[in-house]
């Protein structure tokens, strides 16, 4: 097997079980919106398991930082450039280009939206999203990636057959994202050290809490555009 595997059995995998999903559950089913609040729930409860691995203390630029400063620097950081280059809208621009292009006029754009963004934001903002691609590259070792691969597929079934048809496409967010740090995994040729992983699911913690405010209908809240955030726990590594 090749370096990079791992992001395109994941990608190709969901991109798959979906379209399989779409075809098994052909009906849309009305209640979308409810049928999302349980997995709502569980996104929340990952999210706040997610949001404890932050690390007591990490090291940047010579000076010892509370790990939990360091989760609300990088969150505030990345919203404040996230924000500014409207990610989210982005994302939201991509969805309609994929329903322009692929979708018969006659599916719900609105639904197909949502569910497109929702299980973009799932799947990419966890922090297996980036360990996984160095783990495959650097150590040839695709558990992790394995591991969400499942997850994913999971996740777009319920989402499918809850009337949510964006889902599917969700496996070429995974491709571009995930090819993204598999390419910088090639570059740096170095594995995460334990300090910059953990700060990672502290701050992906923080952003699932998002999602799953965003899935019970709380709050809307611009996940897309605090994504940043993951990438500024690399600065640990100067």
């Amino acid at each position: 097997m090749f370096p990079g595997i791992g992001t395109l059995i994941n990608g190709v995998g969901v991109l798959v079980i979906g379209l399989l999903s779409r075809l098994f559950f052909k009906k849309s089913i009305k209640n979308f919106e409810e049928n999302l609040l349980p997995l709502g729930l569980l996104v929340l409860a990952l999210g706040l398991r997610e949001s404890l691995k932050s690390p007591d203390y990490v090291r940047l630029l010579n000076f010892e930082v509370s790990g939990f400063i360091f989760t609300i620097f990088a969150v505030i950081i990345g919203a404040l450039i996230g924000n500014y280059l409207q990610i989210e809208n982005q994302i939201k621009k991509f969805g309609d280009y994929l329903y322009n292009k692929f979708e018969d006029s006659q599916l719900d754009q609105s639904k197909f939206i949502d569910s497109y963004i929702s299980t973009t934001l799932i799947v990419i903002t966890g922090p297996l999203a980036i360990i996984g691609p160095f783990f495959d590259v650097v150590e040839s070792n695709l558990e992790l990636l394995l591991i969400k691969t499942v997850l994913d597929c999971f996740l777009i079934i319920f989402i499918t057959s809850s009337g949510g048809k964006g889902a599917v496409y969700s496996g070429i967010s995974i491709l571009i994202y995930q090819g993204f740090f598999t390419l910088c995994a090639f570059i740096v040729n170095s594995n995460i050290d334990q300090i910059i992983s953990d700060s990672i699911a502290g701050i992906g913690g923080i952003l699932l809490i998002g999602v799953g405010i965003n899935l019970l209908g709380l709050k809307k809240i611009p996940v897309g555009n605090y994504m940043l955030s993951l990438f500024i726990p690399f600065l640990l590594a100067l």
